[in-house]
């Protein structure tokens, strides 16, 4: 087929594909780079001021994971946080197979969410093995 021919001109053809690749190749890294480095909040909690941080995290899902071994009020301030600055909470109980936990993680999930139920946070999700 004759490049000229074509409705793109054969250099325009190159330059697309060139910044479709570009493109793509950057959207990957980005993905990748955020679950290999995730963004780790410290004490005290950063607050957003502008609206504009403010609506894009009620977009977005975090994951709180821990043995929460024993369940603590500290565990209900981060939570109640989070609740308050996302838009969904999920809750992950784990637990390490090497170590014996009085209470199972059943037990720790079902304790998280009896302590969630006097709090305005209804965008958490509990899970508990």
């Amino acid at each position: 087929m004759d490049p000229s021919s074509s409705f793109w001109p054969y250099p325009w053809r190159t330059t697309i594909a060139a910044a479709v690749g570009v493109t793509v190749l950057y959207k990957v890294s980005r993905l990748v780079g955020d679950i290999l480095f995730p963004t780790i909040l410290s004490y005290p909690w950063p607050t957003s001021s502008d609206y504009k941080s403010q609506k894009r995290d009620k977009k977005m899902t975090v994951v709180l994971a821990g043995s929460f071994n024993p369940v603590h009020l500290g565990h209900l301030a981060m939570l109640r946080y989070l609740a308050e600055r996302y838009g969904k909470v999920i809750v992950v109980v784990g637990m390490n197979p090497n170590k014996k936990y009085p209470v199972s993680p059943y037990h720790r999930a079902e304790l998280i969410r009896k302590m969630l139920k006097d709090t305005p946070a209804s965008n958490v999700q509990v899970e508990g093995t």
